[in-house]
């Protein structure tokens, strides 16, 4: 390596510790290191109890909503590509969990509905699924868990809000 390259190297390590003395900075990135291990754990886990964290998401998004919603409803709320929410749908249909129907007069419109099948296999996995949940997460109290919560709330509606910001701009 060359003088210059390291010297560079150098530079720009400082430069990194400087902008890692900053709080938010340094919280941004424990909780993507954090959000990225917990994701890791639920999916192995979920793979324990033959489901995966798509799967999971789209049944229990559905059946929070009253059961039945629309694929772009679906993408939209789970910041999932339209395409990737279809190719999971398809799945869920084939193993009889959900059902597609026409949505009114326009045959291009769909409505994912869940079926009794699929009530029944989210119903039996909620004791695994909270298990796992319980297991992810270290030991707290019932007003760290509500500060938390309330916490990853603000930065998730700050977040959405700049995606439409960011989407109203480009």
């Amino acid at each position: 390596m060359t003088d210059k390259f390291n010297d560079d190297l150098t530079s720009l390590a400082e430069d990194i510790r400087a902008i890692g003395a900053d709080l938010r900075f340094t919280l941004v990135v424990q909780l993507l290191n954090a959000g990225w291990l917990l994701d890791k754990y639920i999916t192995v886990k979920a793979r324990t109890y033959g489901q995966n964290r798509s799967r999971f998401d789209i049944m229990h998004t559905l059946i929070i909503h009253g059961g039945v919603m629309k694929p772009s409803d679906l993408s939209r709320m789970l910041f999932r590509s339209k395409q990737t929410i279809t190719q999971i749908i398809d799945v869920l249909e084939r193993d009889g969990l959900v059902k597609r129907e026409l949505a009114g007069q326009d045959r291009r419109t769909k409505r994912i509905t869940v079926t009794k099948r699929g009530l029944e296999l989210i119903r039996t996995s909620l004791p695994d699924t909270l298990k796992v949940m319980n297991l992810a997460m270290p030991t707290m109290g019932e007003e760290e868990v509500q500060m938390l919560t309330a916490f990853l709330r603000k930065i998730r509606k700050h977040l959405v809000n700049q995606f439409v910001d960011f989407k109203r701009e480009g």
